[in-house]
């Protein structure tokens, strides 16, 4: 288990070693931010996984929400408004349609 904050090392270096790692295994990973673009440096070695299952949930605001329900549909709200901000080219559509493809 990692806890990763893009400071010094990001989660797309660390993602690429463990899948480097787990050739023809199972991963699993928890996070609360995962768009289309982070898919895009990811994507060719989660093709080599055995399975993949990805957690996505809501990072807490503070020490009083831990433990508490999150806001209803806040990861596929998250989803819209990054698709949305992301400029729309043929290469942005390959990737959404990549994505839903490995996701399905």
């Amino acid at each position: 288990p990692y806890v990763i904050e893009n400071s010094e090392i990001t989660l797309a270096d660390i993602l690429t070693s463990l899948l480097r790692q787990y050739v023809g295994q199972s991963l699993d990973t928890a996070t609360a931010y995962f768009n289309v673009g982070g898919f895009s440096l990811i994507k060719e070695g989660l093709q080599t996984l055995g399975s993949f299952r990805l957690l996505l949930g809501e990072a807490p605001e503070g020490a009083e929400r831990i433990g508490l329900w999150p806001e209803k549909n806040i990861v596929s709200k998250r989803l819209v408004s990054d698709l949305d901000a992301t400029p729309f080219s043929k290469e942005t559509l390959r990737l959404v349609e990549d994505l839903i493809g490995y996701l399905a």
